[in-house]
């Protein structure tokens, strides 16, 4: 039986089995107290260099398919960003309003 630490683990990059993009790192477990069995894992969304807000999906474990040496693979998707308003509109739409 091979053991692993929460820290070995939050050292490995998650990645999906489903589109083979790069989900982040795990950040937090929960676990079921009754039978000590880990129901799912946060993983920290990868952000931009200076963004101030923290991103965290919450994987279930049934996702999880393997642990490496350097890497988890997880058949999980990240569910589609909503486009806000302002995204929607390009820089040029605002310089000529009418």
């Amino acid at each position: 039986m091979r053991v692993c630490s929460f820290e070995e683990l939050s050292k490995k990059e998650v990645i999906s089995c489903m589109d083979c993009s790069r989900l982040g790192f795990i950040v937090d477990i929960n676990i079921q107290l009754e039978n000590a069995q880990i129901v799912s894992v946060v993983v920290e969304l990868p952000s931009g260099c200076f963004s101030l807000k923290r991103n965290t999906i919450v994987i279930p474990w049934e996702c999880i398919k393997k642990i490496g040496d350097d890497l988890i693979i997880a058949d999980y998707i990240l569910p589609p960003e909503p486009v806000s308003q302002e995204k929607k509109h390009s820089f040029l739409s605002g310089i000529f309003k009418n």
